[in-house]
């Protein structure tokens, strides 16, 4: 999986796509983007993020903005 959507509690939708290949075993560094917030949100995350819970995820962005 090359890019992914995810709906945070705010209704807004983050389109996150990984800083290279995304290797088993090796956690990977998201790029997130969404309209409204201007920065790119950056998290790390486990290599297997490609089934992670949508909220679970949205989370994670939320929490790497605040």
């Amino acid at each position: 999986m090359t890019t992914r959507k995810v709906k945070d509690e705010d209704g807004r939708v983050w389109r996150c796509e990984p800083d290279g290949e995304t290797v088993p075993g090796k956690d990977v560094n998201l790029h997130c983007r969404t309209t409204g917030v201007q920065d790119v949100i950056k998290v790390k995350v486990s290599w297997q993020w490609a089934k992670m819970a949508e909220k679970g995820l949205a989370r994670m962005i939320l929490s790497a903005v605040r």
